[in-house]
């Protein structure tokens, strides 16, 4: 038990070493041609540290994940190919290979979201209401964060470099969805991991928010 624990610890240092040297080198613009291209291992290694501490393999919860994932990448293919969803807005290369004009790696993205909110939540309530509204809450504010950074940063592109209302609207109502998929299967989620990841990107985000 030790053992894994100690194992868990060294995967957080490492998780949480990338965001402070990623953040540092998008931060310059000096090394920013160099860190940017390194967003995919960022999103892969986010979940892999996320699902290694949270040790939860099993079929239900593989399960799960792949519904999430499907939905995540789904609402975006289509909010990509009509504007209808979430506004008019297209992907640049940052997230790597593209299906249907949307990166297979948003869908990453919405994982490790979905996980980490609703991990946090869990820890303090057991109320359906809560355990749906609030994640949704926090994963749409946390979006707020992103959006302005993601656009100087090449992520994606909004018509006209405005943020549409129902971009947000979309995004909690996704989470929503998502969030109650999540409570019918009441996945063990490791608290501990869920309020480092979520706070990883708070961090991250703010801080860029911030400088650039």
């Amino acid at each position: 038990m030790i053992e894994k624990t100690n194992k868990n610890k060294q995967w957080i240092i490492l998780l949480l070493l990338f965001y402070f040297f990623g953040l540092l080198g998008i931060s310059l613009e000096i090394t920013r041609g160099y860190f940017l291209p390194l967003t995919p291992l960022n999103l892969l290694i986010t979940l892999f540290v996320f699902l290694k501490v949270t040790d939860n393999f099993n079929k239900k919860f593989i399960l799960l994940s792949t519904i999430i994932f499907l939905v995540g990448f789904s609402v975006e293919a289509v909010g990509v190919a009509t504007g209808v969803l979430f506004g008019s807005y297209s992907y640049g290369d940052a997230f790597g290979p593209k299906i249907f004009e949307t990166p297979l790696l948003i869908g990453v993205n919405w994982l490790f979201l979905a996980f980490s909110s609703y991990g946090i939540v869990q820890y303090f309530t057991k109320k359906t209401f809560f355990l749906i509204c609030i994640p949704a809450l926090l994963m749409t504010g946390l979006d707020f964060l992103v959006e302005p950074i993601a656009i100087k940063l090449g992520f994606w592109n909004w018509e006209n470099n405005v943020i549409p209302l129902q971009n947000y609207v979309m995004w909690f109502v996704t989470s929503i969805c998502i969030h109650s998929i999540i409570y019918l299967f009441k996945p063990a989620l490791n608290t501990k991991i869920s309020f480092i990841v979520f706070a990883a990107q708070l961090f991250f985000f703010g801080i860029l928010n911030l400088v650039l």
